[in-house]
């Protein structure tokens, strides 16, 4: 292990993270914020349409929906969350119960009752459908997220900077290329995600040490890891540059490890 990244360890230990690209990696289990909940593999987009009708507008019944249906619809697109409801019984019943209690009683502190389902959703359903996906199809979702960041980079740093660290809220202000990729990386991840149902067990993990190996063997260096810990204070440019060398991995390793490799960034 060289300086670099030895430093970095000491820096992160206990209950800090270590962030690679807009993944925070936990040495301890943590919580999910509403951010991770965006940010996870196309989980969610959080819409104008979501919130207006989570505080009762009157918009969405111009649509002709009521409030209610207009929220469970904008969550039922959240790509991987929608293929939840759609393959379990029950979860859409659970949804709009979380969604009609918000709107009578509003959260105060903390997650909203419907992205609370959402994390209880990944939990249970999406991380280990991941987890079980087959080298292929995980080495495929992480690089199509790769090629979108590569355009990002090329066309329009803050849209990159946003999609990095799970705040990208509309995909559809990309330019067509932009909304192409974005597309292609949405479908990778639900195809990711149809192996891992299908497979059903889910696969081992590299621990955080082999992670950290891994990294090295892909070519981080003291800088890198640096810009991993300043991930937050790191400007458009350099936070999508170090988002799109981490999205580059999976093909730097030997094949056995490509695939692991590949769910760590998907799960964590």
């Amino acid at each position: 292990m060289n300086a670099g990244s030895a430093a970095f360890q000491s820096r992160v230990s206990g209950n800090a993270l270590l962030r690679i690209g807009d993944r925070l990696l936990p040495s301890q289990p943590m919580e999910i914020d509403r951010r991770d909940l965006i940010r996870y593999g196309g989980t969610g987009l959080l819409t104008a349409a979501i919130l207006l009708a989570l505080v009762g507008s009157g918009w969405a019944l111009i649509r002709g929906k009521s409030p209610i249906d207009t929220a469970l619809d904008d969550f039922r697109r959240m790509p991987l969350i929608g293929l939840v409801m759609a393959d379990n019984s029950g979860v859409e019943s659970r949804m709009r119960k979380a969604i009609e209690e918000e709107r009578r009683n509003p959260t105060q502190g903390g997650l909203s009752r419907p992205y609370a389902l959402v994390a209880d959703l990944r939990r249970q359903y999406v991380v280990p459908a991941l987890r079980a996906a087959d080298d292929a199809a995980a080495v495929a979702a992480v690089a199509a997220r790769a090629d979108l960041v590569r355009h990002l980079r090329r066309t329009d740093n803050a849209a990159c900077r946003s999609f990095s660290v799970g705040a990208l809220q509309r995909p559809d202000a990309l330019d067509g290329e932009g909304r192409r990729l974005f597309g292609l990386w949405q479908q990778a991840v639900e195809n990711a995600y149809r192996s891992g149902k299908t497979a059903g067990q889910q696969r081992p993990l590299p621990s955080r040490p082999e992670i950290m190996a891994l990294l090295e063997q892909a070519g981080f260096r003291k800088l890198d890891f640096d810009r991993l810990t300043a991930f937050q204070r790191l400007s458009n440019e350099a936070s999508c540059d170090i988002e799109l060398k981490v999205d580059s991995i999976p093909p730097l390793l030997p094949a056995d490890k490509q695939g692991p490799f590949a769910r760590y960034l998907l799960t964590s």
